[in-house]
């Protein structure tokens, strides 16, 4: 079961990049706290800093059909991820069922076995909005602003994990 949500998962991210929903509010994005190439976070009041070689950000499709995914991994085998459908620039963007924010990490690094991941995400709650994004910056190399938002585990909902204080400012590619 634990291979198959995790497929469903990684099914859904990549056809979430196709959708055209978004939810967008209209106001400036705030500020970010990230020097270039940096992407920083809290996980459970704990630091979390990327490191560059796993650090990325990649903008896909056009016009109301872009998506905007933003990625960073720890030397401890950890990630935080999120994706926006529907990108369109500086703005706050809610996470939850459509634009999705995701905390992984493998128990043993020592053992590279993905079905081992351990994955928290937004989608978890289908509730409403489990974070947000602000994008304060976003031009023809950079995209850059700030995270947070309630990641809940797959394999038992019950067992959350809190993503504050997120910032990043990272050079973006273009697919």
């Amino acid at each position: 079961m634990k291979i198959f949500t995790k497929s469903i998962l990684i099914t859904f991210l990549s056809c979430s990049l196709l959708m055209a929903t978004s939810c967008k509010k209209d106001d400036d994005g705030g500020g970010t706290a990230a020097s270039s190439g940096e992407f920083t976070a809290k996980v459970n009041g704990n630091n979390y800093e990327s490191f560059p070689e796993a650090t990325a950000a990649q903008l896909s499709g056009a016009g109301e059909f872009q998506a905007m995914a933003v990625s960073g991994g720890t030397m401890d085998s950890e990630n935080i991820q999120f994706i926006i459908t529907g990108f369109d620039g500086v703005g706050t963007y809610s996470l939850n069922f459509v634009n999705i924010g995701t905390y992984s990490y493998l128990p043993d690094p020592s053992n590279p076995d993905p079905n081992t991941v351990v994955v928290f995400t937004t989608v978890g709650n289908a509730q409403g909005n489990n974070g947000e994004v602000n994008i304060s910056t976003f031009d023809d190399t950079t995209v850059s602003g700030t995270f947070s938002f309630t990641g809940y585990n797959l394999d038992n909902i019950g067992d959350t994990v809190s993503v504050t204080n997120g910032a990043f400012n990272v050079a973006y590619t273009r697919n």
